[in-house]
């Protein structure tokens, strides 16, 4: 809502503009009629003017703001706005700087959220007429782009328009290599053609993008655990795991990416380091059972089954009805020789087990 407020209270600015110099009749009729609110009468005068004073940067300006623009004239129409703002700077670049900047800024919140409520009307199944929606959508996302062109946004809008409703991961990856021409050190830009390059299946081409991506913002956690993720599916492991220990530089606390590294490693046969991952997930949270089982396994794969013990208990004092824990401790005991403990604790989860 508040993109408009500037909107409706631009009329204080015509008592200013009154008084500068020399104007057309017609431009002074546009006015009048504005604050009648006759605003086709008015587009027609400011249109007249535009030929009639050439060079009069004030002219296009209020055909932009009160005609254009403006919710309440009737003729709202975003992309002539754009394009009567683009007409004042070419007249004049230093015409009103910080209201051509706050203006600016207005029409692209107005535009993408325009863009926004037409995306979603198709994704939540509510439109009428899904063409007509997306091309509006995409039609207003194009225009928030040229709006704020160092601004990934729109553009990333565009390209995943393309390429998850209109499935054309070629034209979404055109999109993108436009929007990055524009905005070179973008690593969102970037990470998002790796996205679809992924997708598409295309893999040492998303492997370079997600460097690029990556290095442009190496504090990116979304593109990191993504590039992660697709060098994980696609049994990289030992460059998975430099881009989790990359990650971990940037955020030491994140007990995910520890598992997810430990996770990494079991890939490699490296139980150790696996080991010592899912460890660190336990220091920094006691009970997170999922890390707990899993340094538990790993100590019964290395064959310590009292250490092995001591985490499946540690489980069980969190959960002590759980039947999986049970039996895990169960076969632990068992393997020390402690075979009748070891059978009453798998056999009651066993029972609780069929209970369920």
């Amino acid at each position: 809502m508040k993109f408009y407020r500037y909107f409706a209270v631009s009329l204080l600015i015509l008592a200013v503009f009154a008084f500068w110099g020399c104007q057309s009749q017609e431009l002074t009729s546009a006015k009048v009629y504005v604050q009648q609110r006759d605003y086709a009468k008015a587009e027609y005068n400011f249109l007249t003017a535009m030929d009639i004073e050439p060079e009069n940067p004030e002219v296009p300006y209020l055909l932009a703001v009160e005609i254009y623009s403006n919710k309440n004239s009737g003729l709202l129409d975003y992309s002539k706005a754009k394009k009567y703002l683009d007409y004042t700077l070419e007249r004049d670049p230093n015409y009103l700087p910080d209201q051509i900047k706050l203006f600016r800024e207005q029409l692209y919140g107005a535009t993408f959220n325009t863009a926004v409520g037409h995306y979603n009307s198709v994704i939540r199944n509510e439109s009428s007429n899904v063409d007509e929606d997306l091309k509006k959508a995409l039609d207003n996302f194009n225009l928030a782009a040229e709006l704020r062109p160092n601004d990934p946004k729109a553009a990333i809008q565009i390209a995943r328009i393309y390429s998850e409703l209109k499935k054309d991961n070629i034209s979404s990856i055109e999109y993108l290599d436009k929007a990055i021409e524009r905005a070179p050190k973008s690593a969102e830009l970037k990470g998002e053609k790796a996205r679809i390059l992924a997708k598409d299946d295309r893999v040492e081409e998303a492997i370079d993008m997600f460097d690029q991506a990556l290095n442009a913002n190496p504090e990116s956690m979304e593109i990191g655990l993504r590039y992660a993720q697709f060098l994980y599916e696609h049994e990289m492991y030992e460059k998975s795991a430099e881009v989790y220990m990359r990650l971990i530089a940037v955020d030491p606390v994140n007990k995910d990416l520890y598992f997810n590294l430990g996770l990494t490693y079991l890939r490699l046969d490296d139980i150790d380091a696996a080991k010592d991952q899912f460890e660190t997930v336990v220091a920094l949270d006691p009970e997170d059972t999922q890390a707990i089982a899993m340094v538990g396994q790993v100590y019964f794969d290395l064959k310590d089954y009292i250490s092995a013990e001591m985490y499946f208990r540690q489980l069980l004092e969190i959960e002590p009805e759980n039947p999986d824990y049970l039996k895990r401790l169960g076969v632990t005991l068992t393997q020390q020789g402690r075979v009748e403990e070891g059978l009453e604790y798998y056999n009651r989860g066993r029972e609780l087990e069929s209970s369920y």
